[in-house]
């Protein structure tokens, strides 16, 4: 992807972000990032691989409702590692893939297998919302379930 195209897909999600203190995006190569997972012995599907063709290497950043503080999510193929995902399936019930990392705690970002994005860490596993952008949405605006499961 040329920096060209980050910088149209960084104002379109300038746009859908509303509330968001800033957006970056990066430049993303899908076949790289298919490697990172195979490596690391995740099933590369075409739902991940849409996925990252729209939203890898895209840092998103807005104001903590705890802390007031910068807050972010991050959507990285480097922030893919096995541990623990194993754990966060079987709390979820359905297979998820790591897809990045969320606030200062370094909570996963999980896609799970129903287009769920999902935050898993040491206090178990929350859902967020279905689907990428409604769920930067709802971390934005503080509106959503934050029950653990």
């Amino acid at each position: 992807m040329s920096d060209e195209q980050s910088s149209a897909r960084e104002e379109s999600l300038r746009r859908a972000f509303a509330g968001a203190l800033r957006v970056e995006c990066g430049p993303v190569d899908v076949e790289a990032a298919r490697l990172v997972y195979q490596e690391a012995g995740f099933d590369v599907t075409d739902e991940l691989v849409e996925f990252l063709g729209k939203y890898g290497e895209t840092a998103v950043f807005w104001p903590s409702h705890v802390t007031g503080n910068e807050t972010s999510l991050t959507i990285s193929a480097a922030e893919a590692f096995a541990p623990n995902v194993r754990y966060f399936e079987k709390r979820l019930g359905m297979s998820a893939l790591p897809v990045g990392i969320a606030f200062s705690t370094e909570e996963m970002v999980l896609l799970a297998e129903n287009g769920d994005i999902v935050l898993g860490g040491d206090a178990g596993v929350q859902r967020v919302a279905h689907g990428y952008e409604e769920a930067v949405r709802a971390l934005i605006s503080g509106d959503w379930d934050m029950t653990f499961f």
